[in-house]
């Protein structure tokens, strides 16, 4: 009698417990969960040529493609850095020139409050104060998800977000800029090279992709555009032409460019040359900065050779001779 008194509370004890721990998971689960934040800003880059004592208004859409969250706006200046586009974005907006936003239920740098699905605009006013010093100023329009307050008891993850548009604005008196660039990276990836009467011999595995890079340099105050070709051509008289993708360099910086064909690769080079390769190819950059600006040009030279059949053959050659002078050694004797 003892042992099933045991038993049953033992059994009753085991349910209750399940009975809790399930609750338990229930309410935790439904009070914490991670917020989705899902933020899209357009337009994602604008361009701007202004005169000094000018004011412009730029209409920026914010939309909010998940959860409800807290969002505030706010400008900073960034500056480029490295050769791939990266930039660097203060934290503080040092530049002479002026921000506000025109909404009457909008601030910069306050939060407002927006739902799933929801889009605002913020109209924001750029006034360039007289005696602005001629050149390019760059910032970034932030748009900057804020913690969300504890409601009811329940709480959620932090996630925060944020997403960007550059603004790249040319201050000038006169509606002209300073046009100025060299190239001064070409330079493709050998297997090898060797050195023959004073020159420097590049070498390529024939049937291989080979990475070209075409780093330029703007030596300028104001940001261009480079456009131009990559021309591969060969001993029989081929040619493939490689168009360039139309990038900002801004002032003072560089930037490796990039082909059309080569665009969307995640691989960080200018592009990548295919084909079977066989004799001296010649690879050539031309550059330029736009109608009218003179032409940039830089090439380089590389041999095809077919590495790989020509090792295997060498082996099955040396292990031919071998064989054959080992037999006429045993008939010798």
């Amino acid at each position: 009698m003892i042992n099933k008194q045991i038993i049953l509370k033992f059994i009753h004890l085991f349910i209750y417990f399940f009975i809790f721990l399930f609750l338990y998971l229930f309410i935790y689960s439904n009070n914490v969960r991670a917020q989705q934040i899902t933020l899209s800003i357009s337009p994602p880059v604008v361009e701007l040529l202004v005169k000094p004592d000018k004011s412009l208004l730029i209409g920026y859409t914010i939309r909010n493609l998940a959860d409800p969250t807290p969002l505030s706006v706010k400008v900073r200046t960034f500056s480029p850095q490295g050769d791939y586009g990266e930039i660097v974005i203060d934290p503080e907006l040092i530049s002479p020139i002026r921000f506000s936003l025109d909404n009457t239920d909008m601030q910069f740098e306050q939060p407002f409050f927006m739902k799933s699905r929801d889009t605002v605009q913020a109209l924001l006013r750029i006034r360039v104060p007289e005696g602005t010093p001629e050149g390019d100023y760059y910032f970034t329009v932030l748009a900057e998800t804020e913690p969300a307050p504890q409601i009811g008891g329940t709480s959620t993850s932090v996630a925060k977000a944020t997403i960007g548009s550059n603004l790249l604005l040319t201050v000038t008196k006169s509606g002209r800029v300073e046009v100025k660039g060299r190239i001064s990276l070409f330079q493709m990836t050998p297997d090898f090279t060797f050195h023959m009467f004073g020159r420097e011999y590049q070498v390529v595995e024939s049937g291989r992709n080979i990475p070209v890079d075409l780093v330029v340099q703007n030596t300028g105050k104001n940001l261009i555009k480079p456009q131009g070709e990559i021309v591969l051509r060969g001993p029989l008289g081929q040619k493939t032409s490689y168009s360039l993708f139309s990038q900002n360099v801004l002032a003072d910086s560089s930037r490796l460019l990039r082909t059309l064909e080569n665009n969307e690769s995640p691989v960080l080079h200018t592009v990548n040359v295919s084909g079977y390769f066989m004799g001296v190819y010649t690879l050539s950059a031309n550059v330029n900065f736009g109608e009218g600006a003179s032409q940039l040009y830089a090439n380089t030279s590389f041999i095809g050779v077919p590495i790989r059949f020509s090792i295997a053959m060498l082996v099955i050659l040396t292990i031919s001779v071998l064989i054959i002078v080992s037999k006429r050694k045993r008939r010798k004797e």
